[in-house]
């Protein structure tokens, strides 16, 4: 079913029809090979970037339009535990990246591809037991965060399964073109090689866990990486207006995103393999450019 497109490119309506219209035909043609399971999206955009609303929206839109019931998982949510966080900082000390929670290498892939596993298999028409979510409470430790206690349970079977996050669809390079790629980084360059190429066989080690899994992406890319520092630094603004001005102070918001900047730099903008939607946004997060590739690498 197609929907009248809005005119407003900053728009959440604009931005979620153009991807609802996509996974819906992504729906339609997985579950010509794969009835009875759900489509598995893969959703990436930077800090910033308005990922978490768009996510909310689709649910909304992909019901009431399309019919497809929608669950939609962070990422952010599948952090190691705090204390697997610590040992990780530890055991890579000279790696200034891998100090906090982020990077590739600080998620737990072993969680997140149980789960995948799980809403993989799971029935879209037959009754089904309840899938549990964790939760990474970031307030926790002074901000350090820690795996929840509780969790977001999915009752119901559906048909539709998004995994959104900064790194989603991420690929390790060649260590020749990582290389290359860390020499040209503006933020990338100011950490050794060594440390790139940590965060590089890490990216290897968690595609391989769950790259499987996926059968579409929709990438949001920034036609700038710089652009990131405005919108984080946005996004801290807006909350601490109404939280009574709780958050990070502008420079810690700029390292901060100098955390994740040398990821952008060495692993953004690749090819996609899977069936792909690229939104190409401005500096202020207008829509400037569209690009869908149906023809890499489709999985049934």
């Amino acid at each position: 079913m197609a929907v009248t497109l809005e005119a407003d490119t900053k728009s959440t309506a604009y931005k979620s029809q153009l991807i609802a219209e996509f996974i819906a035909a992504q729906h339609e043609r997985v579950s010509r090979s794969r009835g009875g399971r759900p489509l598995m999206v893969s959703m990436q955009g930077p800090q910033g970037a308005g990922k978490s609303t768009l996510a909310a929206a689709l649910v909304d839109l992909l019901s009431t339009h399309f019919g497809l019931r929608t669950a939609v998982a962070s990422l952010d949510d599948f952090y190691l535990t705090r204390a697997g966080l610590d040992a990780l900082a530890e055991g890579s000390s000279t790696n200034a990246m891998l100090s906090g929670r982020g990077p590739p290498g600080t998620h737990d892939a072993d969680l997140l591809a149980s789960t995948l596993a799980e809403v993989s298999a799971r029935s879209t028409s037959e009754p089904v037991t309840p899938l549990r979510l964790p939760i990474f409470d970031k307030s926790l430790f002074d901000g350090r965060g820690d795996r929840s206690t509780s969790v977001v349970t999915v009752d119901g079977p559906i048909d539709v399964f998004i995994l959104e996050g900064w790194s989603m669809g991420f690929r390790a390079v060649s260590t020749a073109d990582a290389q290359l790629r860390w020499s040209q980084g503006r933020v990338a360059h100011t950490h050794p090689f060594d440390s790139v190429r940590e965060l590089n066989d890490n990216l290897s080690s968690f595609d391989a866990r769950t790259r499987e899994f996926f059968h579409c992406h929709v990438a949001i890319e920034p036609r700038s990486y710089e652009y990131v520092y405005r919108w984080r630094l946005q996004q801290e603004h807006h909350m601490k207006r109404l939280n009574g001005g709780k958050g990070m102070s502008d420079e810690a918001v700029r390292e901060f995103v100098d955390r994740y900047m040398p990821s952008y730099e060495v692993f953004g903008g690749q090819e996609p393999t899977l069936p792909t939607l690229k939104l190409v946004y401005g500096e202020d997060r207008e829509v400037e450019e569209v690009v869908r590739d149906d023809q890499p690498g489709e999985k049934a």
